[in-house]
């Protein structure tokens, strides 16, 4: 099908193609201090896995509301997560809830409720527990978290402009995207690396619709021009993420016809290319100020918070 759509297949060109990232991607498994309320439960004693069971059963599961539940096991190196199984026994047993949610946040009041049903599990693993933060401490933490999220949900964005009044046709936009080694995915044209859920970049269109589509290359549909863009939050490379943003729209604008702009229709040059770099570094910089690190398990969920 892409043959005939196309009259060509969609493939990387060497001569354009974005270079592979050595990027070590931030990894995690348990609870995550910094955006969640975690109780732990301390002790020198094993847990048997069958008393630990007891936590994922229908009262006391749904009693805590359904929290994250970890476990690790003597030969673990890593958090698991908490299942029904009754063999074996655990080292460490924890459970964390995160301090906003879509349905709002977490309050000191309710922090220390969910404090005071697992003082009454403890007993059953001989175990007592230990909380981080202090439920005292929950609503301060939660409106730190708040300022963060409305102070640096921070995106940046190049756009391509058609030089031409009838735009960019769809079927070009795919050759081009692909030519640089970008991968379709559910609207748009995508940078990404290995064991990483989310792109390093993304490219849309600008026009009546904002997703590309095969249906729309069928159509013969014709864009404005395109949208390079990332978050900042949501991206462990946006230094390479913010150069390859500007090699994409250089390819776009110089094999499609288009000038290339920033968000405040600046047009891209030498200056305005290091002023967008100064002020991602500044952003950097205030995300590590405010203990965070962009792209991080932590800040992800913090972010993807709809």
């Amino acid at each position: 099908m892409q043959q005939d759509l196309f009259g060509q297949p969609l493939v990387a060109d060497p001569a354009v193609a974005l270079s592979p990232l050595g990027v070590v991607v931030p990894f995690k498994t348990g609870p995550l201090h910094k955006v969640q309320f975690v109780i732990e439960f301390v002790g020198p004693r094993s847990i048997p896995a069958a008393s630990a069971a007891r936590l994922m059963g229908a009262d006391w599961y749904g009693a805590l509301g359904q929290p994250n539940a970890w476990g690790m096991r003597p030969a673990d190196l890593y958090w698991q997560p908490l299942t029904p199984a009754t063999d074996g026994s655990y080292d460490s047993l924890a459970l964390a809830w995160d301090l906003i949610t879509p349905g709002g946040a977490l309050t000191s009041a309710s922090a220390q409720h969910l404090l005071g049903l697992a003082e009454k599990f403890g007993p059953f693993i001989q175990r007592r527990v230990i909380p981080l933060p202090v439920p005292a401490e929950v609503n301060r933490t939660v409106r730190q978290l708040q300022e963060i999220r409305e102070g640096l949900d921070i995106g940046f964005a190049l756009s391509v402009i058609a030089n031409r009044s009838e735009g960019f046709a769809e079927r070009d936009l795919w050759i081009q995207c692909a030519r640089m080694g970008l991968e379709f995915n559910d609207g748009s044209f995508d940078w990404r690396i290995e064991n990483f859920p989310g792109p390093l970049l993304s490219v849309t269109p600008i026009g009546d619709t904002d997703a590309f589509s095969l249906g729309n290359v069928q159509l013969g549909v014709h864009h404005l021009g395109a949208t390079i863009g990332f978050s900042l939050p949501l991206n462990p490379a946006p230094t390479q993420a913010l150069d390859a943003a500007f090699k994409v729209a250089h390819v776009l604008g110089t094999a499609l016809g288009g000038t290339v702009v920033d968000d405040e229709q600046r047009r891209i040059n030498d200056r305005l290319v290091n002023e967008l770099r100064g002020n991602l570094r500044q952003a950097i910089s205030m995300f590590s100020q405010a203990g965070m690190v962009t792209g991080s398990p932590e800040t992800i969920r913090l972010f993807s918070i709809e």
